[in-house]
């Protein structure tokens, strides 16, 4: 049993970036599935799924370890405590999975719900506690565009729930035989597959509005770092001289997209940062986001913001969205009163202070939403914008915190998933990661 937990999580594991061996997600959970029809005891169902789940999130999110120690200022017990308590607490998902499936396989119509029960738990998953909806089963489905479009009317969840339909599917096949099948389930599920993939044709979408992305490939430690002129004086002239060179003034106005940075760019609080932006607006004639940090003031007290700010091409502000989901251990430390090592942790960590609402901005020809980096892989906060009038959406993203790991590849595809979900480009700049273009289908054209 134990065999069959980690090949599921191993399996599924291998789905994802960086291996991206997608069609193994519709085999990887069979011998989970199987496993909670063979085990009749409801604990080691429990401790199955628990330990495959510990394999899968250990194996995609191994990133965390190294930013906690690397730049949450973490030492290695304090760091593998944070990545064990983030591993624990997800695995409890698959581990609540295989239980509650044993008691389904029970029921007649019990193996029909053991998808619903698995989109669920994803759904929990994204809302609970800070909710982390990190590579949802339903990503691996990304790169098929004729399946991945029903995501624009299901979201991510709905491919979700076929993909693990299919693995019940052939579980069924393997313990029960083609026999004792249920036509029903077949025929329901083929016939919604193909009647997806056989009407799906993919469309040109108009590419007429001219986009620089910008990514500035600042280094982490810039962030250490004193926020002074002097000491900030090479930093800007690069940006200028990166900016200027590469894109000039253009006629009509273009939309230029900095990155979120580990340059800290007070632009409402420092001297020169406000000066230098609007010089760029104005100078290349451009409409111009970027990420800066600004602050609440409230009865005396002032706490940073992670903000996107939109200036015109007269260098006028026009909006200031600021990141209303925040990277709990990243931005601010969740639960401080309960973790022991919350106190040393928070010496490093920026304690961040959430936006309030979504900031929709005025652009040519449209309105635009600014996702700041974590927010983009949440599919609900992403609707969200949507349905307020974002016709393009913006993702700028600082992906320096992940080095070369696979979670650049990752968070890249999760943005993907936003693009298909609400039909829109997702225009997304990252300061060190994967920048692109992201056509409302998914694809990438730049």
């Amino acid at each position: 049993m134990v065999v069959m937990a980690a090949l599921s999580s191993l399996l599924l594991v291998l789905a994802f970036p960086k291996f991206s061996l997608y069609p193994l997600s519709l085999v990887a959970l069979v011998p989970l599935i199987i496993l909670s029809f063979k085990e009749p005891s409801p604990r080691r169902r429990f401790l199955y799924g628990f330990l495959a789940g510990i394999v899968f999130f250990s194996g995609i999110c191994y990133w965390i370890y190294t930013v906690m120690k690397t730049f949450g200022g973490l030492g290695a017990v304090a760091a593998g405590g944070v990545f064990v308590l983030f591993c624990v607490t997800l695995a409890c998902y698959f581990g609540l999975f295989v239980w509650l499936s044993g008691y389904l396989w029970k029921l007649s119509w019990g193996p029909a719900v053991i998808p619903l029960l698995w989109v669920s738990l994803e759904l929990a998953r994204a809302h609970l506690v800070t909710g982390f909806p990190w590579l949802l089963l339903g990503y691996a489905a990304t790169d098929f565009f004729a399946l991945a479009r029903v995501a624009r009317w299901t979201g991510v969840y709905g491919l979700s729930y076929l993909i693990i339909s299919i693995n019940v599917g052939l579980a069924w096949l393997w313990l029960r035989g083609k026999n004792k099948f249920p036509l029903w389930f077949l025929a329901a599920h083929t016939t919604l597959i193909l009647a997806v993939v056989l009407t799906a044709s993919r469309q040109v979408y108009p590419e007429d509005q001219k986009v620089f992305l910008v990514q500035t490939q600042i280094p982490q430690e810039l962030a250490l770092e004193p926020w002074d002129y002097s000491s900030q004086q090479p930093l800007l002239e690069r940006l200028e001289q990166l900016t200027l060179s590469s894109i000039g003034r253009q006629d009509p106005p273009a939309l230029i997209i900095y990155p979120e940075m580990p340059a800290h760019f007070y632009f409402w609080d420092d001297s020169f940062t406000r000066p230098f932006f609007e010089s760029l607006a104005r100078r290349t004639n451009s409409y111009l986001v970027s990420g800066i940090v600004a602050f609440k003031r409230d009865s005396g007290r002032s706490q940073p913001l992670n903000s996107a700010l939109l200036l015109n091409p007269t260098g006028d502000f026009v909006s200031q969205h600021d990141k209303l989901h925040l990277v709990p251990f990243g931005e601010y430390v969740p639960l401080k009163d309960w973790l022991w090592f919350a106190n040393a942790l928070t010496g490093e960590v920026s304690d961040f202070v959430p936006g309030e609402k979504i900031v929709i901005s005025p652009i040519p020809g449209g309105h635009l939403g600014s996702l700041i980096c974590y927010e983009a892989i949440f599919p609900n906060l992403t609707r969200q914008f949507a349905r307020d009038g974002a016709e393009v959406l913006v993702n700028i993203s600082n992906d320096g915190w992940y080095g070369s790991s696979a979670a650049r590849d990752q968070h890249l595809l999760m943005s993907r998933m936003r693009a298909i979900e609400n039909g829109r480009y997702l225009l997304r700049s990252t300061n060190t990661g994967l920048t692109a273009v992201i056509r409302p289908d998914g694809s990438i054209a730049a």
